[in-house]
């Protein structure tokens, strides 16, 4: 029945919609439409869907949607959700039940004739910019910088040169869109990615296809490295399977498949990232770790890699964690405080002593945050600063960084222990782990050091609680902790096509704020500034807990987390969770990334 119902839609109505692509049955998929005049409908049923629009049934709701209208339309689809603005171009009435098609709209409105890209914006995939010979794209002035909905999008001086497109889809196989950009900005971003031309990368195959093609492993290895490096990954993952390996990225804390390399060339690239992180290659059966330095071709870009191995059925799984060594944008107005927050870290910072801490978990930016807060530092006032890491993350000229030995040679109390000797103004530890690296640390900051560092918990209010289960005293936790400081990080919606749209009552029940139903929030799109994935890095959310004099008193005593959450909420100290809804209303942020932090909370 259901196949005779799409029949008899592609027939008559749909006609009306002009339709560029043939639409696909598809079942599962529910939506919810808001109206301008903020009526909204729930669980309306998808019936067929292609990249251009959608044909869609509500049961008992004849006479609510009106042809020519627009909508928002928000779709569920297989586990995941995409927004669009849409017109409605034909509706249809069975029975009570209604049925309708609609067109999407081009809400961003960048039209490739008119609109110079902002090219320090984009977000470059290497796939698409590496498949083209460096010095064709710096001769032509050319940058192949995304591929959407099968058409690969380029940036040049001249949308004109009919002959550059000829050459662009011969070496492409795709369809083009040219766009027009600023010619110093494409200078500068051409010489980033192509380099020394003359000794520069291969074109990386299409991820989802195999690499067999790929003659060594020390190409390979240098071309992963630098797809990720250009996709400004965090993370690279090669997980190893019956028929050869995944290679993903994460990029912006989500996992990115990004190509399968078969059995042979795994084999190859395990060998070769073990030499270069200085591991064992005939050691298959025990995890190991390392880390190496990593020189690009032109010379003037490095990229720090920490290398893990692990041994699983099919052979070793290989985790890279790639460190910036660029730190001029570590700021803390860069990081999403908002100011009243922003204004007490500053004011510790202006302190000559006591201790900071930072909380959260693995990946949430603690160590970012310091790094920022010590920038500072060197900006405002001549200090000694010595860090403890595990490992050194981020390369800072005018301090003196320490990196923890595995082999316990340096560990961070031993260290810290030492550094004390070396009359230090500013203290930052990267862990503290244990009760002996707390007490040292503690004294540290008693004794007229200021102290940095982080801890694993979940709340600033926790960080009490953390340090006296560790074997601290009370007392003296009261009497050096100023600032604890719990922080995550959120994705940033991308602001060209992020969408406005009401907020359900579902969604602000499961956010655990129901007045706020209505509100108008955004949702995440997709455009060529970010991709197609509708955002755009990340801002941290932070509760910040300043240990007052009366609350200091209250901990030495032996009050516990508990009461201290309280005291902070009766005093109006902003929740994680609050933050996070604040940056939702604000339209930095997705509910869906919000729900997150709620469900943990």
């Amino acid at each position: 029945m259901k196949h005779e119902q799409s029949k008899t839609l592609k027939t008559g109505p749909v006609a009306a919609e002009n339709r560029d692509k043939s639409r696909e049955l598809v079942s599962g998929w529910r939506a919810t439409v808001f109206q301008e005049n903020s009526i909204t409908i729930s669980n309306a049923g998808i019936e067929d869907s292609s990249s251009s629009g959608a044909g869609l049934m509500i049961a008992g709701h004849a006479g609510v949607i009106d042809k020519d209208v627009k909508i928002t339309i928000s779709i569920e689809a297989n586990h995941r959700r995409f927004t669009r603005q849409a017109k409605v171009r034909w509706v249809l009435v069975e029975g009570g039940n209604v049925r309708f098609g609609v067109e999407y709209l081009d809400h961003v409105g960048f039209d490739p004739e008119t609109h110079v890209l902002d090219i320090a914006l984009l977000r470059i995939d290497p796939v698409c910019a590496l498949k083209i010979p460096g010095n064709i794209a710096l001769r032509q002035k050319v940058l192949p910088f995304i591929e959407l909905d099968g058409i690969i999008n380029v940036v040049c001086l001249n949308i004109e040169n009919h002959a550059v497109i000829t050459l662009l889809e011969r070496l492409l196989k795709r369809q083009v869109r040219l766009w027009a950009g600023d010619a110093r900005q494409l200078d500068v971003k051409l010489r980033q990615v192509y380099g020394d031309v003359s000794h520069g990368v291969k074109a990386l195959p299409s991820p989802g296809v195999q690499v067999a093609q790929v003659a060594n492993a020390v190409n390979t290895g240098d071309e992963l490295l630098y797809a990720a490096y250009m996709r400004q990954a965090s993370d690279i993952h090669i997980d190893p399977g019956y028929n050869g390996a995944t290679i993903r990225f994460r990029v912006d804390g989500q996992l990115e498949h990004y190509s399968q390399i078969n059995s042979h060339i795994f084999t190859e690239l395990v060998s070769r990232l073990k030499v270069m992180a200085y591991l064992d290659i005939a050691e298959k059966r025990s995890p190991q770790d390392g880390r190496f330095s990593h020189q690009f071709v032109s010379g003037e870009r490095r990229v720090d890699v920490r290398v893990a191995t692990l041994p699983t059925k099919y052979g070793e799984r290989i985790t890279m964690r790639l460190l910036a060594v660029q730190t001029e944008s570590l700021t803390l107005e860069n990081l999403g405080f908002e100011p009243s927050h922003k204004l007490m870290i500053e004011a510790f910072l202006r302190r000559i002593q006591g201790l900071m801490i930072m909380t959260g978990p693995t990946g949430s930016g603690k160590t970012t945050t310091l790094y920022a807060a010590i920038r500072m530092l060197l900006e405002e006032r001549k200090v000694n600063i010595i860090t403890i890491e595990d490992p050194i993350e981020y390369e800072i000229n005018g301090i003196a960084q320490c990196e923890v030995d595995s082999g316990d040679k340096v560990s961070f109390a031993k260290a810290l222990r030492s550094i004390l000797r070396h009359d230090p103004d500013v203290v930052m530890i990267g862990e503290i782990r244990d009760k002996e690296t707390a007490d040292v640390a503690i004294k540290a900051a008693l004794t007229g050091h200021m102290v940095l560092g982080t801890l694993h918990t979940n709340s600033a209010a926790a960080t009490v609680t953390r340090l006296t289960d560790m074997g601290v005293e009370p007392y003296l936790v009261a009497a050096a902790l100023r600032l604890a400081v719990a922080q995550r990080l959120l994705r940033r919606l991308c602001t060209h096509c992020r969408i406005p749209r009401p907020l359900t009552e579902l969604e602000a029940i499961s956010i655990d704020r129901s007045e706020l139903a209505g509100r108008v929030i955004h949702d995440p799109s997709g455009c060529i500034y970010c991709g197609g994935k509708g955002y755009s890095g990340r801002i941290g959310l932070y509760e910040v807990l300043e240990l007052r004099e009366d609350w200091a008193r209250a901990v030495a005593d032996g009050e516990g987390e508990s009461e201290l959450v309280v005291k902070m909420r009766n005093s109006g100290v902003k929740s994680l969770l609050d933050d996070a809804i604040d940056k939702l209303l604000a339209g930095v942020t997705s509910v869906s990334e919000v729900v997150q932090i709620a469900s943990s909370w």
